[in-house]
This record gives structure tokens, C-alpha cells and sequence, in this order.
């Protein structure tokens, strides 16, 4: 039988422990959450998503975050795919989105054992779509403008060690 080198039994570990990671497929997550504020008031059911930015050094930055803002609006980002929480650390897009009332219950409830975070994907996506074809809403409508959203103007450098102070106000105007 052939004895290992001293340190080979040691490198093997790390070199597993390296390649396993924390199932983040070469990204690192850190913990998010913060509030929103819109003209002041916290606003409830405002999706919020935090999309990392690629670039030569990441090609493949990692997937999007996303969560629902409560009563306070206050959230705490999660993945879409696999549910990790937090957000990919290093630079991320960040998209403020309203959706009807009426969809809300049957559809956004991240709570709700039902709940269909593809389904939530798809309509952020056709209310993209159909905010695009028409002039901008007023506050009534609920939905915010597009420099918050589709065209956005926000960003957040997400830290290592993660932060609860992911704080964004905005305005409908």
C-alpha cells in the first residue's frame, strides 16, 4: 500500500472544501435586507431586486435576488432559483418594481406554501413590458417610474459581510 505524502490528506480537504464552496457555483452570498421608502412612507408589496453586474473579470456574476417589501417596508433579498438568501457580493443592479393589488394575494405571497417565485418572475417581466408601451402612470396606478425599475438608476455595492442597511428612497414623481 502507498502512503501519502505529509500535508496530501490536508490539501485534499481544502481542495474539496474550495470546489464544494457553499453551492454558490463560484459566487459568494452575503446576507441583505433594508428598507424602502417612497416620498418618505414605507410602501408594502414593492418587489425589489438586486441583479449582479458582469463584466470581463465576471462573466458570469451569479443569479438575481429578489424580495417583497412588508408593512414597513422593510425586506430580505433571497434567490429566485434555489432560494439561497442574501445577495452575490460586488456590484448589483437594483430594480424597484409595484404590482397590481388584485395579483398580489394569488401570486407574491412568498409565505404562501403555493408560492411561485417563476410565476412572480413572469409578471414583473409583462408589467416591463407593458410599461414601455405607455406614458408613465400617475401615483394612483401604483406603479413607480422607470428610473427605478426598467430603466433604472439604482445600484449597491453588496459588502462581504453582508448588511442590513440596503436602504433605497425613492419618489413617484
Amino acid at each position: 500500500m502507498r502512503r501519502l505524502l505529509p500535508g496530501t490528506f490536508s490539501l485534499a480537504i481544502v481542495c474539496l472544501i474550495t470546489l464544494g464552496g457553499c453551492g454558490t457555483e463560484g459566487f459568494v452570498m452575503a446576507p441583505v435586507s433594508g428598507r424602502v421608502t417612497v416620498d418618505g412612507e414605507p410602501v408594502m408589496g414593492l418587489r425589489i431586486s438586486f441583479e449582479p453586474v458582469g463584466g470581463e473579470s465576471r462573466p458570469v456574476p451569479g443569479p438575481e435576488s429578489i424580495a417583497i417589501t412588508d408593512s414597513d417596508g422593510r425586506y430580505s433579498l433571497a434567490t429566485t432559483d434555489k432560494g439561497w438568501r442574501g445577495a452575490v457580493v460586488g456590484a448589483c443592479r437594483v430594480r424597484i418594481w409595484t404590482i397590481p393589488a388584485a395579483q398580489e394575494a394569488a401570486l407574491f405571497d412568498d409565505r404562501d406554501p403555493n408560492y411561485d417565485p417563476i410565476a412572480e418572475i413572469k409578471a414583473i417581466k409583462a408589467q416591463m413590458r407593458a410599461s414601455t408601451k405607455k406614458k408613465a402612470p400617475k401615483r394612483p396606478t401604483g406603479l413607480l417610474p422607470q428610473r427605478f425599475n426598467d430603466k433604472t438608476e439604482l445600484s449597491f455595492n453588496v459588502p462581504s459581510e453582508g448588511t442590513d442597511k440596503a436602504d433605497f428612497q425613492i419618489s413617484w414623481k
